[in-house]
């Protein structure tokens, strides 16, 4: 609903008009009278009404001295002047001045109606064209701050020519006057811990939100910028060479916290002195984040100076590691612990800040440790299966901690498997025991004979095989074979019977069934398969 004021020094005219149009029918609310010019000029600037229905000629003040105030003050609202006078020179003004109408006394009813659904079409059209030009607005600066995230994307990967950066910053007439430039990166540690319970809307929504705080931080900061990179935040900053980014990076840090409820993790990259030079920073300020699986996240991580690793660090880590298996060999725990934490130490001195590197240094001194104690009769040796779960849940591991407790575990539990051994009698016994079933697989061999081989009761060889391996003999020896005909099969052109004789079985009936349990195939078919 509009709202307009009535003005003149009659009272009776004004009562007229109150009555001589349905004001409420077109949506037009009177909120004022006045009676003279100073009064309708201070009740204007106090209502700042749509619409004006005043004498051009008033006590205090004329119709002329009114309109020239409005446009003063910049106001919108629109005016209708009536007058008692015809004089032509009045309503030349009044129009020259952006008067809506000129209406002589005694008002017609129809010519004051036009008149006011004149105006009230003038204040739509301007409203209209107001919201307009302030959506216009909006899209040009968000089509500009969009140019400039996809511009500065482009710089931190270093794949935009600096000729070619300049003239788009040209265009875009975007200045960077400061002299240094340093990029910070914001991951959600939440995102890290629970990613698998975040949808992608929600991660648009919180990443959204910290980027609109963080740039609010930016602008009161200096200049800045900040794009989005996969599930984390790219905080570009243009700054003074004397004012540091570390206190702007906890500031950040603890309003997040504070407003959000949400934890971040802000690594701050090298401060360069050129435009050009954003691709250091950005790769530095990434391989800060990296090293946050070492430091732990939740924190502000600055710029790393990391040591060149070489083949000496690689050989004290193959020394740590055989220390390692001395120790477990001779059951010397609390040793044993401390090697343990001279082998973390140099695999997080290894990975200069890489979870990749961490993790492959780990996985391998695991394996090598599983397959030394296999060889001498200690474990069976870890199965592709177990090697790819190790490998899973070592790679989802957030935090370097999480990778010790794992490892940790696992040579406690070699330990565990040496003090159930034994001693070293029954090792050589049992790798005595493997290494005649691999050699003579295709022999009649039994639980039976084996156990005589080693001076054991057969009940009593039973268990302690079925310690030592995880499995029972009879499985075990089928394993071997059955592996071993696989290898006939594929390689050689003997026929199915020829393999079952070749790997210790009489009856190729029995040989196919016990293949097709263990393979889902039978012989014939699984040979097929490979041509």
């Amino acid at each position: 609903m509009l709202n307009a004021i009535l003005a003149d020094d009659e009272p009776i005219i004004i009562k007229g008009l109150r009555k001589l149009i349905p004001w409420q029918e077109l949506g037009i609310q009177i909120i004022g009278e006045a009676w003279t010019g100073k009064g309708l000029i201070e009740l204007i600037e106090k209502e700042s009404p749509d619409l004006v229905i005043t004498d051009i000629s008033m006590p205090d003040g004329t119709g002329i001295d009114v309109i020239k105030e409005v446009q003063k003050r910049r106001l919108h609202t629109k005016i209708i002047f009536i007058s008692a006078y015809q004089e032509f020179s009045y309503a030349k003004d009044a129009l020259a001045f952006g008067a809506v109408d000129y209406l002589v006394k005694p008002i017609e009813k129809n010519l004051l109606l036009e008149a006011v659904q004149k105006a009230a079409a003038l204040l739509q059209e301007e409203s209209e064209e107001q919201t307009f030009k302030g959506k216009l607005t909006v899209y040009e600066k968000k089509d500009k701050n969009t140019q400039l995230e996809e511009l500065f994307d482009r710089l931190t990967e270093g794949d935009i020519r600096m000729e070619e950066a300049a003239r788009k910053l040209q265009a875009l007439d975007a200045h960077f006057p400061q002299e240094c430039f340093t990029i910070m990166m914001l991951e959600i540690e939440q995102l890290q811990v629970l990613n698998s319970k975040w949808e992608e809307h929600e991660k648009r929504l919180l990443l959204f939100a910290i980027s609109n705080l963080t740039d609010e931080l930016l602008r009161e900061y200096g200049l800045g910028l900040v794009i989005r990179k996969s599930d984390n935040l790219c905080a570009i900053v243009n700054h003074p060479a004397e004012r540091g980014i570390l206190p702007l990076a906890e500031e950040i840090l603890d309003k997040v916290r504070y407003f959000l409820k949400i934890s971040l993790t802000i690594s701050v990259g090298e401060t360069v002195s050129d435009i050009n030079q954003i691709k250091s920073s950005y790769s530095s300020a990434v391989q800060a984040l990296k090293s946050s699986f070492f430091t732990g996240g939740g924190k502000v991580i600055p710029r790393l100076s990391l040591p060149i690793a070489g083949h000496e660090s690689e050989r004290q880590l193959n020394e740590i590691r055989q220390s390692i298996m001395q120790d477990l060999l001779a059951k010397k725990r609390e040793q044993l612990t401390l090697r343990i934490e001279e082998l973390f130490t140099q695999v997080e001195a290894l990975a200069r800040g890489s979870k990749e590197a961490a993790v492959m240094s780990c996985y391998t001194v695991l394996m090598e440790l599983t397959e030394e104690l296999t060889g001498v009769g200690i474990g069976p040796s870890a199965s592709k299966q177990e090697q790819q779960e190790w490998t899973l849940s070592m790679h989802a591991f957030n935090y370097f901690e999480e990778l010790k407790a794992f490892i940790t575990s696992k040579i406690t539990d070699m330990l565990e498997q040496l003090h159930l051994a034994g001693g070293g009698k029954e090792a050589q016994q049992m790798k005595f025991v493997k290494e005649y079933m691999e050699q003579h697989y295709s022999e009649n061999i039994t639980l039976e004979s084996i156990a005589s081989m080693v001076y054991m009761n057969p009940y009593y060889f039973s268990s302690f095989f079925k310690k030592h391996t995880n499995e029972n003999f009879k499985q075990y020896l089928t394993d071997i074979r059955l592996k071993q005909a696989v290898k006939l099969l594929l390689q050689t052109d003997l026929m199915v019977y020829e393999i079952a004789e070749q790997v210790g079985y009489n009856n190729a009936r029995q040989f196919s069934d016990m293949f097709k349990k263990s393979y889902g195939k039978l012989p014939q078919e699984y040979k097929t398969r490979k041509e």
